[in-house]
């Protein structure tokens, strides 16, 4: 904190977009601590995963957040996701829920183009030799085999204001030239998604669904950036108050 935060002298409006760089790129900066709080407890924070990203976001992403897709448990060993996606469709108006063998890729890619929120409660994992194959893995059937890897990510069609990977390691990407991160995040942000919501560790899967749940009751009146903010100040406040319950999730 000291180091990266201080120096810049931020007011207390300020919102912070940061644009990491090296090793910067796994830090989860919503946990720095001032000595007196946390940074998330000053103000609001989204990541880019290199400037030239910003290339790809000026699409108009009004009313797109009215429709919501929320796919949990694909892999059948996550009931907290199940009940993480059944909550959420009682906050968000004009909801679909799918579980379990009906999570199915070929659902994302035939139909995820109709929302305009995506919530994928599953598994993520992140090869940090080959990122291509960094993967989600959803229900396969007789068309995809379930493993949607990156290099699928980069050929969906997408048309969201918000994707949500509440899953493992779904924020990180391999540095490639130029210090940019190459991953799931930067994946769907060239699909069509013009803010992720990703982890950067292993998550918690009672602390994930505490996480999620205050966040989408704040979806109505704040922007993503500030209700994930609200979300992360109450967990806070709670019993799962360790920066290892809510720090993992950044906004891209």
């Amino acid at each position: 904190y000291q180091e990266l935060i201080s120096p810049l002298q931020l007011n207390d409006q300020a919102e912070l977009t940061i644009v990491a760089s090296g090793a910067l790129h796994y830090l989860p900066f919503a946990s720095l601590h001032s000595g007196q709080q946390f940074l998330i407890e000053q103000r609001a924070i989204s990541h880019l995963p290199s400037a030239s990203v910003a290339a790809f976001l000026n699409r108009d992403s009004a009313n797109k957040q009215h429709t919501l897709l929320a796919m949990g448990n694909p892999t059948l060993d996550l009931p907290g996701a199940e009940q993480e996606v059944k909550r959420i469709a009682k906050l968000v108006n004009n909801s679909s829920i799918v579980t379990q063998q009906q999570a199915t890729e070929t659902l994302l890619k035939q139909q995820g183009q109709q929302y305009g929120i995506l919530h994928i409660a599953s598994h993520g994992e992140f090869n940090s030799r080959r990122a291509q194959q960094s993967r989600l893995l959803l229900a396969k059937d007789a068309s995809n085999d379930g493993e949607l890897t990156m290099g699928e990510v980069y050929q969906l069609q997408l048309n969201a204001s918000l994707v949500v990977l509440s899953a493992c390691e779904t924020g990180l990407g391999s540095l490639a030239n130029g210090d940019e991160v190459i991953g799931l995040t930067r994946g769907f942000l060239y699909a069509g998604s013009d803010n992720i919501i990703a982890s950067l560790w292993k998550v918690d899967d009672s602390g994930t669904q505490q996480l999620m749940n205050l966040f989408y009751q704040g979806i109505s009146q704040q922007n993503y950036g500030q209700a994930l903010r609200s979300a992360q100040q109450q967990m806070i406040n709670s019993s799962n108050n360790h920066p290892f319950y809510w720090a993992a999730f950044q906004l891209t």
